[in-house]
């Protein structure tokens, strides 16, 4: 019987958030005058997707590590400035999907998000339910070594949940959550409305695949 669903945020329940972080390192880089390929620019930001802004600044300007904290005043800026919200949308029905799944489970998210664009801009923005007991941000746990794909927030989330993992699900939709997911034996489902399409999710060992969040009952149905 499921008691607890831990969601990620960023392209579970918002959409263009690729597109948003993407925008912001780009700008960033040109900030300090560094051109990187498009492709390679892409591959650089994937290699450390999840980890905090100033992780991902290390691993695109490695030849120029002292640009680097050039560079995140800069991601700062573009980022709050609105660039990174303005490219997001709300997967239709999600916001009724919450107040559902509310009433029969414990709702959690384990994300990437910055905090504060997170709760002060995103959630206004949408009307998002307060519908969460906890949430855990990457950038409240210092040690990059327990950021996805270590199960570390998931084991913090069902510890303070008081939840088995037999009783918890991770919505997710990159290949970091399927791992944590999977390193904390928690089950994972996944959304293709963001980094994984359904092959991949597959290879990766995924039972649950589904078209976006709002099908989340009909996996429900079928794990309890």
């Amino acid at each position: 019987m499921i008691k607890l669903i831990v969601f990620d945020w960023d392209d579970v329940f918002t959409l263009g958030s690729k597109e948003g972080y993407f925008k912001c390192y780009h700008e960033a880089l040109k900030g300090v005058g560094v051109h990187l390929e498009p492709e390679e620019e892409k591959k650089r930001i994937l290699a450390k997707w999840s980890k905090p802004h100033k992780e991902e600044l290390k691993e695109l300007l490695k030849e120029h590590p002292e640009l680097v904290n050039k560079a995140c005043k800069i991601y700062e800026e573009k980022f709050f400035s609105g660039i990174y919200v303005d490219h997001l949308s709300l997967v239709e029905g999600s916001r009724e999907l919450l107040e559902r799944l509310s009433k029969k489970y414990i709702l959690a998210i384990a994300t990437g998000a910055n905090p504060h664009v997170l709760k002060d801009e995103v959630f206004p923005k949408f009307s998002i339910p307060d519908v969460f007991s906890q949430i855990l941000y990457t950038y409240n746990i210092d040690d990059p070594e327990m950021h996805k794909p270590h199960p570390y927030m998931l084991t913090k989330i069902m510890n303070k949940q008081k939840a088995h993992q037999r009783e918890t699900i991770f919505v997710g939709d990159a290949k970091t959550d399927v791992q944590m997911a999977q390193a904390a034996n928690v089950t994972p489902v996944v959304v293709l409305t963001g980094h994984l399409n359904k092959k991949e999710a597959e290879e990766l060992g995924v039972k649950y695949v589904i078209g976006d969040v709002t099908q989340i009952e009909k996996v429900l149905a079928q794990v309890g």
